[in-house]
């Protein structure tokens, strides 16, 4: 890449943040409105609901859909996209019949809303594995009018539920409905159609792959309940207010880390696998090395902004009530901004096939985050904005740590 701007990568990115940014703006500029439909309780019930259905959508399709995009040979693309497919919906089906035993485990306000769970990991499941098949065939911009298209129905079904009141729990529904959508539109400009596999030929395929799930699904548990730990912990030790008012910041702050980090993360993938595929090591290094820097670039100035007018910016846009969260936002600025650096380079673990490194950062984000939120809300009793201070120096530290490991497993490719 001579000039970095003008890339092929550098126009995918273009076209991801383009559509995939007008899908995060939009719920955005609707969540004024939302502010204002919706109580603290129902952001608190629709954050809980959201942090326990991300915990169990770990498990979709076996962690195979993210090996689409590797293979050179279609055939063996498609045996993977038919793979992840089954494992889904087998999957899902085993949520919703043991789903009843896990009710015990969660506060009872949330024992109705629970029941979205499978359907919305079904779907989720199913999108996550057709927007793989998207990244494979660099078809980036069906990917983001998807994307729109989630947002869209998103925003029409919460505040038409909301305004309406003919349905409860209208944000986790409208949740449900956005990323169904979303997959249609996916199915019918999907480039592959779906194809029935023996399970013979499935089966080694699987086996070819295992590194997916057997390195891929627990350590990402792991690092999933570890980044919806804080929503844990507000639920269960804190109060509903307290975790309704973080709903909306977490909302808010997912508009920017979906729109630069998401769409990063989807062409980064495709682009290093690429070079490591045909053993462009310095090459690689040097484009990650830019990459880190791009986002850098774009994560300084949104860190400042909410540092320094958080509190400011949430009252005026969202009403005088929801200042709080603003504060909320100045705190985690910083926790933010090195999230938003290095999740996206994470794919460089897929790219080079090295997962079981990654699997032990996740372990041990998992031990440290749990041992810092639960001495600081069990020993220390710290007042929600004490926590949230404690747990930005957490993330900014192993966060680092991550960055360096990502940077020391592409460098070892050029020293062998």
């Amino acid at each position: 890449m001579s000039k970095f701007s003008k890339s092929e990568f550098s126009r995918n990115v273009s076209s991801q943040i383009l559509g995939t940014g007008l899908a995060q703006a939009l719920p955005f500029l609707a969540t004024p409105l939302m502010t204002r439909v919706f109580t603290e309780d129902d952001f608190a019930l629709y954050t809980s609901f959201f942090a326990i259905a991300s915990i169990f959508a770990v498990g979709v399709g076996g962690k195979y859909h993210l090996a689409i995009v590797l293979p050179k040979e279609e055939t063996k693309a498609k045996k993977i996209f038919a793979l992840s497919i089954y494992i889904t919906v087998a999957y899902s089906i085993l949520i919703a019949l043991l789903f009843p035993l896990f009710h015990r485990f969660f506060p009872n306000n949330l024992d109705s809303v629970l029941y979205y769970v499978p359907l919305y990991v079904l779907f989720f499941g199913i999108w996550s594995t057709y927007i793989n098949v998207s990244i494979r065939y660099k078809t980036f911009t069906s990917n983001a009018y998807a994307k729109v298209l989630q947002a869209i129905a998103y925003i029409i079904s919460a505040i038409g539920i909301g305004l309406s009141k003919f349905m409860l729990y209208g944000l986790v529904i409208a949740k449900v409905v956005g990323t169904i959508v979303s997959w249609l539109f996916l199915l019918k400009k999907s480039p592959i159609s779906f194809e029935g596999f023996s399970l013979e030929s499935l089966k080694f395929t699987a086996i070819e792959y295992i590194d997916y799930p057997k390195y891929g699904i627990w350590p990402s548990l792991l690092n999933t309940i570890s980044l919806q730990a804080l929503v844990l912990v507000l639920t269960k030790y804190y109060t509903t207010e307290d975790l309704g008012y973080f709903g909306l910041t977490f909302m808010v702050l997912s508009a920017p880390l979906g729109l630069i980090g998401t769409s990063y993360k989807d062409v980064f993938y495709q682009k290093i696998a690429t070079l490591m595929n045909d053993k462009r090591y310095i090459e690689a290094k040097s484009f990650f090395k830019k990459s880190a820097l791009a986002l850098l670039l774009m994560a300084i100035p949104i860190c400042a902004i909410l540092y320094f007018f958080g509190e400011l910016i949430f009252a005026i846009v969202f009403g005088n009530k929801w200042a709080r969260s603003g504060e909320f936002a100045s705190i985690l600025a910083f926790s933010f901004l090195v999230k938003l650096v290095v999740s996206p380079l994470s794919s460089i673990f897929n790219a080079t096939n090295t997962l079981r490194i990654a699997s032990q950062w996740q372990v041990l984000y998992f031990i440290t985050t749990f041992a810092v939120l639960l001495y600081g809300a069990c020993i220390a009793n710290l007042d929600v904005t004490e926590l949230l201070f404690v747990y930005v120096i957490n993330e900014i530290v192993l966060y680092s740590i991550y960055f360096w490991w990502q940077y020391r497993t592409i460098s070892k490719f050029i020293t062998r």
